[in-house]
């Protein structure tokens, strides 16, 4: 049976330090960006992706494809409150990046 570590019961919580973009130049599907976060200046997690759909931007957690065709998750929340940070972090720093005066790519209009 695993125990759980104190930290992973919201005594401490994990603060995202900094996040970074990656736009894609020509999307050719719903991806439009992946997303790289550090947590606490320790921690970094790449391959978020940010997709767009009819509802808006969403983000995706990192995957890779099985041997059987379907995708399993690499990273989660075990709790809604810190996915929503997490989530809410990336888009709007996705938001920056589009509206950077560098990046001319052209995306579909959408709230976040």
């Amino acid at each position: 049976m695993a125990r759980k570590a104190r930290a992973c019961r919201g005594e401490k919580t994990m603060k995202i330090t900094d996040v970074r973009i990656q736009l894609i130049k020509a999307p050719k599907n719903k991806l439009v960006a992946f997303a790289t976060i550090t947590l606490d200046e320790a921690l970094v997690i790449k391959d978020f992706q940010i997709f767009t759909s009819v509802r808006g931007y969403f983000v995706g957690m990192p995957s890779r494809k099985l041997p059987d065709g379907t995708w399993r998750e690499q990273v989660f929340s075990l709790s809604s409150e810190f996915s929503d940070y997490l989530c809410s972090n990336i888009l709007r720093a996705f938001e920056d990046e589009l509206h950077a005066a560098e990046n001319h790519i052209r995306y579909p209009e959408q709230s976040i």
